[in-house]
């Protein structure tokens, strides 16, 4: 029971939130022009579309609608000597530019869809001046999306904020202060003392500041609060890797033109959250979306370099996309790891040693094989968490394939890849881990996918002040391969599963979208057929190998491999354009084989691309003729 009286307490438990408006001062109206198009349009063309003068509360765009706003102000004068930021606020997702089109930072609408237990996914702020004089001008442009994170329409498309504002640096401090401390409140022991003294300095804290909300009383209320955050946690038993990340779906509830902005928006945020944060690091998979951002953004994918060459930004995974592992044939998941591993060697220099399948539909009983085969020494996912019915019993465990190849497997403590990195989050990483007495390290991934931009400054302020803060495990940023390679000599020590790791949910995946399974497995018999054409080509002499042709071909099929395409769980226009490329990727497929087999000499061949002898009736100008041949082989 608390020593203090509920109105005190509620009071004290509001404060948190009074700290967020306080800390940003509105001090004027930005100016807003959009240029609107249906779909995306680049830098030296954003003022082709339809031109609209807006005001927060006009609406202007429907669902997937895009514009190029451009916004205008000037810092007033009494904003002389204070950090200035721009508050923006579209209704959707946008990407900030300089003055030559190049990536800046993404934001996000305020009121996005997304799992508020894990966090608020707004991002607004666009910092502008760190000390301004006064008179300053503002001269924004940001590329815009009429969707948010989950590609829905919010508030009819409305421009909702578009001002210039002060933030007060000890009031922003203290919103955090207060955050991490109740947060942390929340889940120590009633009869902690560390809890009541906690709750103690909160009150008096929220009574000092109740009629004098203040920049300056705010850093009086941060001296009291400091001696509670200073507090150690001494020798853990349990010490968390942390790693931002930001997970990213290449198609779901958006069309994959969407996806390739996100991303822009995602990385652009990451790096300039690296310039003020010089312990953050940020991790990112699937190289599919790293081809995507050296294609449409190169000078972005040169900062992403940097960071990667840094040791700050980690390059995560092994497969090509996060691909679904059901549907796909053993070849598909073959080639994923090869373009996968090949891509993150020759861009980064980086031997990848780890699959990383946080959100895919189950796990077939092939992957230790086929991992084990391609080098890699662990696997990583939290989805078996969102099991209906049972609970799957292990965290660190050694998970054993059909042939009795074994890898060391993770699954997120916490159960999310969203983590919002809060005193419950590490405590629910060591309560909800059943091998804690077998490891002493667990990994947490904090952050808002899917456009969200990974961590958001909220996400660092607490790291800051978590650390060693007593009460809770130890936290530190890394990069997860760091966490693994420790992880990985002790495997011997942690029970072992057998067989596939079925998902008890999304099972309704795997029986919509059937033209999208038949063209896969089409494509992927036809790839079969054809480079094993070429390659007899090629060795009779008649023809060069279309190595960059099937590697094309064979990226589209693994891109819509991932695993919210293949299921079926994405929406009807992601399928409409799929199935369009299919027909071209499959028109492609057969051509370059029939070039092959009508290469060189046109001699009619018997050709068994089967792994086993057959003997067959053809029938032929001669009439019927019995043919034996062998595996993988032709006659004449």
């Amino acid at each position: 029971m608390s020593y203090f009286q509920r109105p005190r307490l509620q009071r004290a438990e509001r404060l948190t939130d009074r700290l967020a408006r306080a800390a940003y001062q509105v001090i004027g109206q930005l100016t807003v022009t959009a240029w609107v198009t249906p779909e995306p349009v680049p830098y030296d063309q954003r003022t082709s579309g339809t031109e609209l003068q807006l005001v927060p509360g006009q609406s202007w765009g429907r669902l997937f609608d895009c514009a190029w706003f451009h916004f205008t102000g000037t810092v007033p004068a009494e904003a002389a000597g204070a950090e200035v930021v721009a508050l923006i606020d579209v209704s959707g997702e946008a990407l900030v530019v300089d003055e030559t089109g190049h990536p800046v930072r993404g934001l996000t609408n305020v009121s996005s869809g997304y799992d508020y237990s894990l966090g608020a996914p707004g991002k607004r702020v666009v910092p502008l001046f760190e000390r301004a004089a006064g008179g300053e001008a503002v001269d924004l442009w940001a590329d815009a999306g009429a969707n948010d994170l989950f590609g829905v329409l919010k508030d009819n498309g409305e421009l909702k904020q578009a001002a210039l504002a002060v933030r007060h640096p000890n009031l922003h401090a203290l919103w955090y202060d207060v955050e991490v401390l109740w947060d942390l409140v929340r889940v120590l022991p009633g009869h902690s003392a560390q809890r009541a003294q906690i709750e103690t300095a909160l009150v008096t804290v929220a009574d000092q500041l109740e009629a004098n909300l203040t920049d300056d009383a705010a850093a009086g209320a941060r001296e009291v609060l400091a001696p509670l955050l200073a507090q150690r946690a001494g020798d853990p038993s349990l010490t968390v890797t942390a790693i931002g990340h930001a997970h990213m779906d290449l198609a779901w509830l958006w069309p994959i033109r969407e996806t390739i902005r996100k991303g822009a928006r995602t990385f652009a945020t990451a790096l300039r959250h690296m310039e003020r944060y010089p312990d953050y690091h940020f991790g990112a998979s699937q190289p599919q979306y790293f081809q995507w951002m050296k294609d449409h953004y190169p000078r972005l994918y040169e900062e992403i370099g940097a960071r990667v060459a840094e040791g700050r930004l980690e390059v995560q995974g092994a497969m090509w996309v996060e691909s679904d592992t059901n549907v796909p044939a053993g070849e598909s998941l073959v080639r994923q790891l090869l373009y996968g591993k090949r891509f993150w060697r020759d861009e980064f220099g980086i031997d990848a040693k780890g699959l990383w399948l946080p959100d895919v539909f189950g796990y077939s009983a092939a992957l230790p094989q086929l991992l084990r085969s391609a080098q890699l020494d662990w696997f990583m996912t939290q989805k078996l968490s969102w099991s209906l019915v049972n609970t799957f019993p292990h965290k660190t465990f050694r998970w054993t394939g059909l042939d009795g190849t074994t890898i060391l497997a993770h699954l997120l403590p916490e159960d999310t890849y969203n983590s919002p990195i809060l005193p419950r989050s590490l405590a629910k990483t060591e309560s909800n881990y059943p091998d804690r007495g077998l490891a002493d390290e667990a990994l947490l991934l904090f952050g808002i996918g899917d456009g969200g931009g990974g961590p958001g400054e909220e996400h660092l302020e607490r790291l800051e002040r978590l650390g060693d803060l007593a009460g809770l495990p130890r936290v530190r940023q890394d990069l997860s391969q760091h966490f693994f390679e420790r992880l990985v000599p002790q495997a011997d020590r942690f029970p072992v599963w057998d067989g596939e790791l079925y998902l008890e949910r999304h099972q309704g995946t795997y029986t919509t979208q059937s033209r999208t399974k038949r063209y896969n497995r089409k494509l992927e018999l036809a790839l079969r057929e054809a480079e094993l054409a070429a390659a007899r080509a090629l060795w009779a002499g008649a023809a060069d190998y279309p190595a960059a042709d099937f590697e094309r071909i064979w990226k589209e099929v693994l891109l819509y491999q991932f695993h919210d395409i293949l299921p079926g769980s994405s929406i009807t226009r992601v399928y409409d354009e799929s199935l369009a490329r299919y027909a071209v990727l499959l028109a492609e497929t057969e051509a370059l084989r029939g070039a092959a087999e009508t290469a060189g000499d046109t001699q009619p061949v018997v050709v068994n691309s089967l792994g086993w002898e057959r003997t067959e009736w053809l029938s032929t100008a001669d009439g019927w003729r019995r043919v034996t041949v062998p595996a993988f082989a032709a006659t004449a």
